[in-house]
């Protein structure tokens, strides 16, 4: 497995969209009223002192990555209170990667100019589409030059830069999909986030489906063949980089490194224990305010259960599974469970070197089934 430097990661999600999309699943509200912002902030910064006192988080934060939501959507003067507060109660003075995301329509030069003075190295952009037909279907708040121009403005600032798009939607062809990701590499980004397009529960499509949703897989194999061609290389399942423009998080992620989750709707994991913030942020300020807990939910992810997660995240990557380091953390006999139960995946999917288990090109295109035999 992936070595990294000893650390902690930190993740903060801003839960404010202009309006919500209809497929999106993340905990958001819409931005309706300012004062919201200011509690929103009271909230983090009763939260990030309660961490700031545990033994566990006085190491040094490696990566950081400010998630939404829109976190594009605070102002200078927001942003600007937010990093006070992340300064006040963290080390961030080795972070390796610092990563905010934003949406076109909602990124400008002021916010730009303010990360660069700060100690962000990474946006991730919500472009979803440059095709005029899906970003009105998506019900996005921006147009496609919008996209674009927010690509380049943040290029041109100096960033490392990551594109989010969609595949799979209602009557998208490959021709519009290969579009798409055309004009993203036109435009110089480092990064790709290729995401299909999930009906989620509890979301307005999930309720509701839209009509002529084609399949996924030919936009997912083109994407691996064109991005590849280009000099992307797929080093996660949902995602391609320039060698040296890997999200160094979201690897975090799936190789296990303890990770503080903020703010309402927020995940996290430390020490074998993955846990979700609740996710609504009257509940998160008013908890915070009465000293109660915040946890909706929490998990002790250790024995067999923590080798099986492992082998299952580990997958999502180009370097899998290295039995080793599985044997290291969990004993021969959890890593032994893990391995028996993909014994029957062909090697056109999954191929066995030694000592390690890879997903091949195939085998990401057909990886729930995959990780189904570990999760079963």
């Amino acid at each position: 497995m992936r070595k990294f430097s000893e650390g902690i990661s930190l993740y903060l999600h801003v839960p404010f969209c202009i309006r919500k999309c209809p497929y999106c699943a993340f905990y958001s509200v819409p931005m309706s009223n300012r004062e919201l912002v200011g509690v929103y902030l009271d909230a983090v910064e009763l939260e990030a002192s309660k961490w700031s006192n545990w033994r566990t988080c006085k190491r040094p934060i490696r990566t950081l990555y400010i998630g939404g939501g829109t976190p594009s959507l605070l102002s200078v003067g927001e942003w600007e209170r937010l990093k006070n507060i992340l300064e006040r109660n963290f080390n961030l003075d080795f972070l390796e990667e610092a990563t905010v995301e934003a949406n076109p329509g909602s990124l400008n030069e002021d916010l730009l100019t303010f990360w660069k003075e700060w100690r962000i190295t990474r946006v991730s952009i919500g472009c979803q589409s440059f095709d005029k037909q899906d970003l009105l279907i998506l019900g996005r708040p921006h147009g496609a030059l919008e996209g674009m121009k927010s690509l380049e403005l943040a290029l041109v600032k100096g960033f490392h830069v990551s594109c989010d798009l969609l595949f799979g939607l209602p009557g998208q062809t490959i021709r519009r999909w290969h579009a798409n990701l055309e004009t993203a590499l036109r435009l110089g980004v480092h990064h790709v986030s290729c995401y299909q397009l999930t009906l989620e529960e509890g979301t307005q499509w999930g309720k509701s489906p839209p009509q002529n949703i084609p399949s996924g897989y030919p936009f997912y194999r083109w994407a691996q063949y064109y991005l590849e061609k280009k000099g992307l290389y797929q080093y996660e399942i949902a995602s391609f980089a320039l060698r040296g423009f890997e999200c160094s998080h979201n690897l975090g992620y799936w190789y296990r490194r303890d990770c503080i989750g903020i703010g309402p709707g927020a995940w996290g994991f430390i020490r074998g224990r993955r846990y979700k913030n609740v996710s609504s942020l009257k509940d998160y300020v008013s908890r915070l305010k009465e000293g109660r807990s915040i946890k909706e939910w929490s998990e002790r992810l250790i024995g067999l259960h923590g080798a099986l997660e492992a082998a299952m995240l580990g997958l999502r990557t180009r370097w899998g599974i290295d039995e080793i380091d599985l044997i290291e953390e969990f004993g021969k006999e959890k890593a032994q469970e893990v391995l028996l139960r993909l014994e029957d995946v062909p090697e056109h999917l999954l191929k066995k070197k030694p000592h390690k288990l890879v997903l091949t090109r195939r085998g990401m295109r057909v990886g729930n089934a995959i990780w189904e035999k570990l999760v079963s």
